[in-house]
């Protein structure tokens, strides 16, 4: 009994300490001293006359003054004041939370008062001031439509960097740059914001019209028009497209081909790396020379007699025949097309497992996937000779091998990836 006391007893005091420390570690992060902040009360016309009356000048002076806020009850700085008397202006002043003031000395004067703030309407007053007397304008604005105008510019799905977006608004242009790629504060390679552009924008009028236009070298220009009031606040989806033709010939161009066996008459793979690059920019920009390497893997049967009244035995093999030599082609329609240039070519290939020289002749287009990235389509010809192995078989059992020199046709088409630069 007294051990049983004795171990609820234990716990109590645990919970109870338990429960206090936790009460101090919410009351520590609950009133944080840094994220109070003081809130400024609007004043009131006796406080302004109160605050007027502290600043009065000697006899004679006459004090201008007064508060500026919005509508929604907010004091408003830097609030541009410009204060003409008799027509002529005088002082331009800016208010500090809400608060301005002028000093004037002489008798009365008709005065005209502009207030103007990029984000609110432009409000114009007069009043004559009064010898020896506070003058106070308690005055509210009425804020102007604004909106932040944001958008992410893409070609496909891809995000576009660095694409040259002009907004145009009543009679203000703007001139913005797609962001790309960052390293933030943290050293992070940032992606987040690819693409994207943003813009505030205000406006007197909800029914102004705005353009934005996007241009970027080897895409199509993009035009787009609304009204203020339509937009809602999403981020607009842009879509880009390449134009007809690359904006810069490319002078290299990097090929990898693959054939597969449902694309060969002889049922072979085919694989081919290849580089070519223009003769000259100007004069024979249809014409490129370079080098191709490539491989052909041919599996082939052969049948021999074993002994009498059984079926022919068969024998699987592959071979692999490997060319390298110089290559010429010439475009048919201009290289700078993005859609079905084609062109024509040979290669003098050098048959490495026989050290003959054999040509072969292949017909091709592309179409390409963005500026430097492109897939092709080409039929290809070679003829070359490779001996074949044939077996015998004797009564004995015994079985022997022979090669035969035997000629191959190979007519395939490939598919292909380019990289040009």
């Amino acid at each position: 009994m007294i051990k049983t006391a004795g171990i609820a007893l234990l716990l109590s005091v645990t919970c109870t300490l338990a429960h206090s420390q936790l009460d101090e570690i919410w009351l520590d992060s609950a009133y944080d001293g840094s994220d109070s902040s003081e809130v400024p009360l609007l004043l009131s016309e006796p406080e302004v006359r109160a605050r007027l009356e502290a600043d009065r000048p000697g006899e004679g002076g006459i004090i201008l003054g007064g508060y500026v806020s919005s509508i929604y009850h907010e004091a408003i700085d830097s609030v541009r004041v410009q204060i003409s008397i008799d027509g002529e202006r005088t002082e331009t002043l800016f208010t500090e939370q809400g608060f301005f003031q002028s000093d004037y000395h002489g008798g009365r004067k008709l005065v005209d008062l502009t207030f103007s703030h990029p984000d609110y309407h432009k409000k114009d007053t007069s009043l004559v001031l009064r010898k020896d007397d506070i003058n106070i304008i308690m005055l509210q604005l009425e804020p102007r439509y604004k909106i932040l105008l944001r958008g992410r510019v893409f070609t496909g799905n891809m995000p576009l960097e660095d694409v040259d977006v002009r907004v145009l608004h009543d009679t203000d242009e703007y001139k913005l740059t797609t962001r790309g790629c960052f390293y933030d504060r943290e050293d992070y390679w940032n992606c987040l914001f690819n693409g994207m552009f943003k813009l505030e924008l205000t406006s007197e009028n909800p029914g102004d019209s705005i353009k934005i236009y996007l241009h970027k070298e080897g895409m199509k220009p993009y035009i787009y028009g609304m009204t203020f009031n339509e937009y809602q606040g999403e981020i607009m989806q842009m879509r880009m497209k390449y134009e007809s033709r690359l904006p810069v010939i490319p002078m290299n161009d990097l090929n990898l081909k693959l054939g597969f066996p449902f694309m060969s008459a002889e049922q072979d793979w085919f694989v081919s790396l290849s580089y070519y690059r223009l003769v000259n920019r100007e004069k024979l920009k249809r014409l490129a020379y370079g080098i191709d390497a490539n491989m052909y893997i041919t599996n082939i049967t052969v049948s021999y007699p074993t002994f009498d009244g059984l079926e022919l035995a068969e024998a699987d093999s592959s071979y692999i025949n490997t060319f390298l030599g110089p290559s010429v082609l010439l475009w048919i329609r201009s290289p700078e097309h993005r859609v079905l240039s084609s062109y024509v070519g040979t290669t003098l290939s050098m048959d490495l497992n026989s050290t003959t020289f054999t040509p072969q002749f292949y017909l091709a287009s592309r179409v390409f996937l963005d500026l430097n990235k492109a897939i092709s389509l080409e039929i290809r010809y070679c003829e070359f000779d490779r001996v074949v192995t044939h077996y015998t078989f004797n009564a004995y059992g015994n079985a022997g091998k022979y090669g035969i020199f035997e000629k191959f046709t190979k007519i395939h088409a490939t598919l292909g990836v380019q990289v040009v630069f």
